[in-house]
Protein backbone atom coordinates (compact mmCIF):
# COMPACT_ATOMS: atom_id res chain seq x y z
CA UNK A 1 0.00 0.00 0.00
CA UNK A 2 1.84 3.24 -1.20
CA UNK A 3 1.73 6.61 1.10
CA UNK A 4 0.30 9.36 -1.21
CA UNK A 5 0.92 12.71 -1.10
CA UNK A 6 -0.89 15.25 0.92
CA UNK A 7 -2.33 18.27 -0.71
CA UNK A 8 -1.99 21.91 0.72
CA UNK A 9 -5.51 23.72 0.92
CA UNK A 10 -6.30 27.03 1.33
CA UNK A 11 -6.03 28.58 3.63
CA UNK A 12 -3.11 29.29 3.83
CA UNK A 13 -0.72 28.62 6.83
CA UNK A 14 -2.28 30.12 10.25
CA UNK A 15 -4.67 32.50 8.42
CA UNK A 16 -7.58 30.20 9.82
CA UNK A 17 -9.68 31.90 12.46
CA UNK A 18 -10.92 28.51 14.86
CA UNK A 19 -9.65 24.92 13.93
CA UNK A 20 -12.78 22.53 12.70
CA UNK A 21 -11.26 20.10 15.14
CA UNK A 22 -12.45 19.09 18.44
CA UNK A 23 -9.43 17.59 19.63
CA UNK A 24 -7.93 20.81 18.82
CA UNK A 25 -10.96 22.93 19.88
CA UNK A 26 -10.77 21.70 23.65
CA UNK A 27 -7.49 23.10 24.33
CA UNK A 28 -6.82 26.28 26.01
CA UNK A 29 -6.97 29.42 23.90
CA UNK A 30 -3.29 30.15 24.65
CA UNK A 31 -2.19 26.65 23.48
CA UNK A 32 -4.09 26.77 20.77
CA UNK A 33 -2.62 29.77 19.56
CA UNK A 34 0.53 28.59 19.64
CA UNK A 35 -0.32 25.45 18.13
CA UNK A 36 -2.16 27.16 15.60
CA UNK A 37 1.08 28.94 13.89
CA UNK A 38 2.48 25.18 13.06
CA UNK A 39 -0.31 24.17 11.70
CA UNK A 40 -0.48 23.48 7.68
CA UNK A 41 -4.08 23.11 5.90
CA UNK A 42 -4.29 19.78 3.82
CA UNK A 43 -6.58 18.73 1.88
CA UNK A 44 -8.02 14.37 1.94
CA UNK A 45 -8.77 12.54 -1.17
CA UNK A 46 -10.52 9.37 -0.94
CA UNK A 47 -7.61 6.23 -1.03
CA UNK A 48 -5.57 8.50 0.16
CA UNK A 49 -2.62 6.89 2.64
CA UNK A 50 -1.55 8.94 5.63
CA UNK A 51 0.26 6.33 7.52
CA UNK A 52 1.41 2.95 6.54
CA UNK A 53 1.29 -0.12 8.90
CA UNK A 54 5.60 -0.81 9.81
CA UNK A 55 6.22 2.34 8.48
CA UNK A 56 7.18 5.78 10.71
CA UNK A 57 4.60 8.12 10.85
CA UNK A 58 6.13 11.73 9.88
CA UNK A 59 2.90 14.14 10.09
CA UNK A 60 0.43 13.74 12.81
CA UNK A 61 -2.94 14.99 10.75
CA UNK A 62 -5.82 16.80 12.89
CA UNK A 63 -9.20 16.17 10.76
CA UNK A 64 -11.36 18.76 10.18
CA UNK A 65 -13.73 17.17 7.68
CA UNK A 66 -14.03 13.75 6.31
CA UNK A 67 -13.85 9.84 7.12
CA UNK A 68 -10.78 7.86 7.97
CA UNK A 69 -10.47 4.05 8.00
CA UNK A 70 -8.39 2.41 10.41
CA UNK A 71 -7.42 -0.67 8.83
CA UNK A 72 -5.83 -3.54 10.33
CA UNK A 73 -2.45 -5.44 9.10
CA UNK A 74 -2.94 -7.97 6.49
CA UNK A 75 -2.28 -11.49 7.90
CA UNK A 76 -0.03 -13.00 6.03
CA UNK A 77 2.77 -10.83 4.01
CA UNK A 78 2.18 -10.04 0.51
CA UNK A 79 -1.66 -10.53 1.25
CA UNK A 80 -4.46 -7.36 1.26
CA UNK A 81 -6.72 -9.01 3.82
CA UNK A 82 -6.70 -6.13 6.15
CA UNK A 83 -10.03 -5.27 7.72
CA UNK A 84 -11.60 -1.53 9.00
CA UNK A 85 -11.38 -1.71 13.22
CA UNK A 86 -12.20 1.88 13.90
CA UNK A 87 -13.44 4.82 12.02
CA UNK A 88 -11.42 8.72 12.68
CA UNK A 89 -13.30 11.86 11.77
CA UNK A 90 -13.43 15.96 12.88
CA UNK A 91 -13.19 14.81 16.63
CA UNK A 92 -10.05 13.12 16.42
CA UNK A 93 -6.64 12.86 14.69
CA UNK A 94 -4.15 10.41 12.72
CA UNK A 95 -0.89 9.93 13.46
CA UNK A 96 1.59 8.05 16.35
CA UNK A 97 -0.91 6.93 19.22
CA UNK A 98 1.94 5.96 21.41
CA UNK A 99 2.19 9.46 22.61
CA UNK A 100 5.67 8.71 24.37
CA UNK A 101 7.71 7.84 21.31
CA UNK A 102 6.89 8.92 18.08
CA UNK A 103 9.72 7.07 16.21
CA UNK A 104 7.53 3.98 16.19
CA UNK A 105 5.98 2.80 13.08
CA UNK A 106 2.26 2.63 12.56
CA UNK A 107 0.19 0.11 14.07
CA UNK A 108 -2.36 0.35 10.88
CA UNK A 109 -3.22 1.65 7.81
CA UNK A 110 -4.92 4.94 7.95
CA UNK A 111 -7.08 5.37 5.06
CA UNK A 112 -9.04 8.36 3.60
CA UNK A 113 -13.26 6.79 3.33
CA UNK A 114 -14.88 10.35 2.79
CA UNK A 115 -12.66 13.02 1.20
CA UNK A 116 -12.40 16.31 3.82
CA UNK A 117 -9.65 18.22 5.02
CA UNK A 118 -7.06 18.01 7.70
CA UNK A 119 -4.37 20.55 9.80
CA UNK A 120 -0.91 18.59 9.59
CA UNK A 121 1.74 18.54 12.10
CA UNK A 122 5.16 16.89 11.74
CA UNK A 123 5.41 13.87 14.12
CA UNK A 124 8.49 15.25 15.60
CA UNK A 125 6.75 18.53 16.57
CA UNK A 126 3.55 17.65 18.19
CA UNK A 127 5.78 15.25 19.96
CA UNK A 128 8.10 18.54 21.49
CA UNK A 129 4.28 20.19 22.31
CA UNK A 130 2.71 17.25 23.49
CA UNK A 131 5.70 17.16 26.65
CA UNK A 132 5.66 20.27 27.60
CA UNK A 133 1.49 20.91 27.28
CA UNK A 134 -0.19 18.79 29.94
CA UNK A 135 -3.61 20.00 28.25
CA UNK A 136 -2.70 18.92 24.32
CA UNK A 137 -1.29 15.50 26.14
CA UNK A 138 -4.71 14.88 27.92
CA UNK A 139 -6.63 15.90 24.65
CA UNK A 140 -4.45 13.22 22.95
CA UNK A 141 -5.17 10.85 25.54
CA UNK A 142 -8.58 10.91 25.83
CA UNK A 143 -8.82 10.48 22.06
CA UNK A 144 -6.07 6.99 21.88
CA UNK A 145 -8.79 5.89 24.49
CA UNK A 146 -12.22 6.29 22.40
CA UNK A 147 -10.30 5.03 19.71
CA UNK A 148 -9.15 1.84 21.49
CA UNK A 149 -12.90 1.11 22.89
CA UNK A 150 -14.16 1.32 19.38
CA UNK A 151 -11.64 -1.29 18.09
CA UNK A 152 -12.52 -3.51 20.79
CA UNK A 153 -16.07 -3.07 20.12
CA UNK A 154 -15.62 -3.71 16.63
CA UNK A 155 -13.94 -7.20 17.88
CA UNK A 156 -16.88 -8.40 19.58
CA UNK A 157 -19.23 -7.02 16.98
CA UNK A 158 -16.94 -9.24 14.13
CA UNK A 159 -16.96 -12.34 16.35
CA UNK A 160 -20.81 -12.29 17.27
CA UNK A 161 -22.91 -10.26 15.32
CA UNK A 162 -24.84 -11.18 11.22
CA UNK A 163 -23.65 -9.76 8.54
CA UNK A 164 -26.50 -7.16 8.17
CA UNK A 165 -25.79 -6.33 11.65
CA UNK A 166 -22.57 -5.66 10.99
CA UNK A 167 -23.46 -3.37 7.80
CA UNK A 168 -25.72 -1.75 10.03
CA UNK A 169 -23.53 -0.72 12.28
CA UNK A 170 -20.78 0.60 9.45
CA UNK A 171 -23.60 2.69 7.75
CA UNK A 172 -25.14 4.22 11.42
CA UNK A 173 -21.20 5.34 11.90
CA UNK A 174 -20.53 6.42 8.71
CA UNK A 175 -23.90 8.69 8.51
CA UNK A 176 -23.07 10.03 11.82
CA UNK A 177 -20.31 11.58 10.26
CA UNK A 178 -20.72 12.82 6.99
CA UNK A 179 -22.86 15.82 5.70
CA UNK A 180 -25.97 14.64 4.19
CA UNK A 181 -27.51 11.36 3.66
CA UNK A 182 -25.79 10.13 1.02
CA UNK A 183 -23.08 7.29 1.93
CA UNK A 184 -20.46 6.58 -1.40
CA UNK A 185 -19.58 2.99 -0.97
CA UNK A 186 -19.37 0.13 -3.29
CA UNK A 187 -20.46 -3.20 -2.13
CA UNK A 188 -17.09 -4.67 -3.17
CA UNK A 189 -15.43 -1.92 -1.00
CA UNK A 190 -17.60 -2.46 1.80
CA UNK A 191 -17.05 -5.90 2.26
CA UNK A 192 -13.38 -5.44 1.61
CA UNK A 193 -13.23 -3.00 5.13
CA UNK A 194 -15.68 -5.54 7.01
CA UNK A 195 -13.82 -8.55 5.69
CA UNK A 196 -16.80 -10.61 4.28
CA UNK A 197 -17.85 -11.48 1.17
CA UNK A 198 -19.39 -9.30 -1.24
CA UNK A 199 -23.08 -11.77 -1.62
CA UNK A 200 -23.51 -11.26 2.09
CA UNK A 201 -23.50 -7.94 1.88
CA UNK A 202 -24.96 -7.12 -1.14
CA UNK A 203 -27.88 -9.57 0.80
CA UNK A 204 -27.45 -7.26 3.56
CA UNK A 205 -28.39 -4.38 1.63
CA UNK A 206 -31.07 -5.66 0.42
CA UNK A 207 -33.02 -6.66 3.88
CA UNK A 208 -32.07 -3.21 4.92
CA UNK A 209 -33.58 -1.55 1.80
CA UNK A 210 -36.44 -3.93 2.68
CA UNK A 211 -36.67 -2.79 5.91
CA UNK A 212 -37.06 0.78 4.72
CA UNK A 213 -34.18 1.96 6.31
CA UNK A 214 -31.95 2.75 3.19
CA UNK A 215 -32.04 2.69 -0.78
CA UNK A 216 -29.41 1.27 -2.57
CA UNK A 217 -28.05 2.26 -6.14
CA UNK A 218 -24.75 2.57 -7.94
CA UNK A 219 -22.06 2.96 -5.62
CA UNK A 220 -24.24 4.58 -3.11
CA UNK A 221 -26.29 3.79 -0.12
CA UNK A 222 -28.75 6.69 0.82
CA UNK A 223 -30.05 6.11 4.43
CA UNK A 224 -33.66 7.07 4.90
CA UNK A 225 -34.78 6.33 8.61
CA UNK A 226 -32.04 7.35 10.21
CA UNK A 227 -33.51 6.27 13.66
CA UNK A 228 -34.67 3.02 12.61
CA UNK A 229 -31.08 2.03 11.29
CA UNK A 230 -29.67 3.03 14.63
CA UNK A 231 -32.24 1.08 16.51
CA UNK A 232 -31.59 -1.83 14.25
CA UNK A 233 -28.10 -1.94 14.76
CA UNK A 234 -28.28 -0.97 18.26
CA UNK A 235 -27.56 -4.10 19.70
CA UNK A 236 -23.97 -4.37 18.10
CA UNK A 237 -23.14 -1.34 20.11
CA UNK A 238 -21.79 -1.17 23.41
CA UNK A 239 -24.45 -0.39 26.04
CA UNK A 240 -22.66 1.47 28.30
CA UNK A 241 -21.62 5.73 27.58
CA UNK A 242 -19.38 6.04 25.10
CA UNK A 243 -16.15 6.69 26.12
CA UNK A 244 -15.47 9.62 22.75
CA UNK A 245 -14.73 12.81 24.37
CA UNK A 246 -17.36 14.84 24.74
CA UNK A 247 -16.72 18.61 22.75
CA UNK A 248 -19.24 20.30 23.72
CA UNK A 249 -19.23 24.61 23.94
CA UNK A 250 -15.97 24.19 21.95
CA UNK A 251 -18.74 25.37 18.53
CA UNK A 252 -18.39 21.66 17.07
CA UNK A 253 -21.30 19.94 15.67
CA UNK A 254 -22.75 17.12 17.43
CA UNK A 255 -20.95 14.39 17.83
CA UNK A 256 -21.95 11.15 16.53
CA UNK A 257 -24.69 8.91 18.64
CA UNK A 258 -23.95 7.62 21.55
CA UNK A 259 -24.38 3.84 20.22
CA UNK A 260 -21.42 4.28 17.81
CA UNK A 261 -19.25 2.33 20.33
Amino acid sequence: MALAATHPAAPPNGSFASPFNGLLASLPAGELDELKARLVPVSLVRGQVLAECGQPVDYAHFIERGVMSVISAPTDQGRDDGVQVAMIDQEGMVGDLSLVDMRHPACAHFVVHIPGAALRLPSAELQRLIERSPALHAACARFVRSLMAQVMQTAVCNARRSVTERCARWLAMTHDRVDGDEVQVTHEALSAMLGLHRPGVTVAAAALQQAGLIRTSRGCLTVLDRAGLHAFSQGVKAASPRARPQWAGHGMRPPATDSVL
